[in-house]
């Protein structure tokens, strides 16, 4: 008896049917997807770009730009001429005779001093207000002044003391370069020793360590000022910002110690087999293959010291010891505020920060990713 089977080509080619039919959809949606996830995330950046992007070009703007309404996003400045050796802004200028281009010697309570490029040495008087008609209109161009970055680097806050924006700028690299070293060397051996070495109450002092994270810095602000001031008259230098990073903290030790456990515990236990003691072992094996996750603190910590405002804030009284970040709070406590330098000190503070993440930028990546695992 013969029994007729029936093969599965017509199936299959159905359902290859309906897959093809399917495929250009998923296509699609997914092309769609990505589009609105790209689309999101370039609109909370220009939250973070805005801002940013305002600063810098108003770095580069003039005086009178500054103040202008409505504002505008590229820098302007006068259009300028040479008369008698001095340069001076063209305006157009409307006279009795018509419309002319002149150029501005001064202008003292609203009368402006102009004088033809052309007649040099007829100068004459003209009110910039009539009415509600303005008689002058200065002639402006896209122009960046550079001369605002020195300009501000060589000023500061208190220039009358020798205090500028390039000595607050060195100090800043002063704390922030010793608060590495100090939070590496103090750091990771603590973190080690929770990692790798068992002793009675290793677990129990861990987490005694990782509640002082719930203690503000408010708390201890006040007891703080009172040791390194008044107890070992620290008061006015580094000292206070520099020597207590040489001890260890809780945030820095938990990020170490996470990253500590990923390292395969046989390659350890074969270098103590071969004698390798434990300092041997956390300077040989364990630091070289923790590059990313030291990178990633040394970044933590420099933005954290280079941003730090309170404590300069709290322990320096003198503006030579001023740090960048007071600084230019100082500056923009002074009566007179020069905005377009204020914004190009910004900036200088602000590049460093833009290198170490960008120089930094793979290794930092990876040690974020690599410390929350365990293997």
């Amino acid at each position: 008896m013969k029994t007729e089977t029936t093969s599965p080509a017509p199936y299959l080619a159905a359902a290859h049917g309906h897959a093809g039919v399917l495929h250009p959809m998923m296509r699609v949606r997914r092309i769609l997807a990505a589009l609105f996830g790209h689309a999101l995330l370039i609109f909370v950046g220009l939250f973070f770009a805005v801002p940013f992007l305002w600063m810098l070009l108003t770095a580069f703007k003039s005086d009178q730009d500054v103040f202008r309404s409505p504002p505008r996003w590229l820098p302007y400045d006068n259009v300028r001429v040479e008369v008698n050796g001095e340069m001076l802004p063209l305006y157009d200028v409307k006279t009795p005779e018509g419309e002319k281009r002149l150029a501005m010697i001064k202008i003292v309570d609203g009368v402006g001093t102009f004088v033809d490029p052309a007649l040099p040495d007829q100068p004459f008087d003209l009110k910039m207000q009539q009415g509600k008609e303005r008689i002058a209109t200065a002639i402006m161009e896209i122009s960046f002044r550079w001369k605002n970055f020195p300009d501000a680097m060589n000023r500061g806050s208190r220039p009358g003391v020798g205090a500028s924006f390039w000595v607050y700028f060195r100090n800043s690299l002063i704390i922030a370069a010793f608060t590495i070293v100090g939070t590496l060397l103090s750091n990771a051996p603590v973190a080690y020793s929770f990692a790798r070495i068992r002793f009675p109450g290793r677990d129990l002092l861990f987490v005694i360590i990782l509640a002082t994270m719930m203690l503000p810095f408010q708390v201890t602000m006040i007891p703080l000022y009172l040791l390194f001031n008044d107890f070992l008259g620290w008061g006015d230098s580094f000292l206070p910002l520099i020597i207590p990073t040489f001890f260890a903290n809780a945030w820095d030790v938990f990020l170490l110690r996470q990253f500590f456990r990923t390292i395969p515990e046989e390659m350890c236990d074969a270098a103590r087999v071969d004698g390798a003691h434990e300092w041997q072992i956390f300077t040989q094996i364990v630091l070289p293959l923790s590059v990313p996750v030291l990178a990633t603190i040394s970044v933590f910590t420099f933005l954290y010291a280079w941003n730090d405002f309170t404590g300069p804030l709290l322990f320096l009284t003198s503006p030579r010891n001023f740090t960048m970040a007071l600084g230019l709070q100082d500056f923009q406590g002074q009566k007179t505020i020069v905005w377009n330098q204020l914004m190009a000190a910004a900036t200088v503070f602000t590049l460093p920060i833009i290198i170490a993440f960008f120089f930094a930028q793979k290794t930092f990546i990876q040690g974020i990713k690599l410390t929350g695992s365990k293997e």
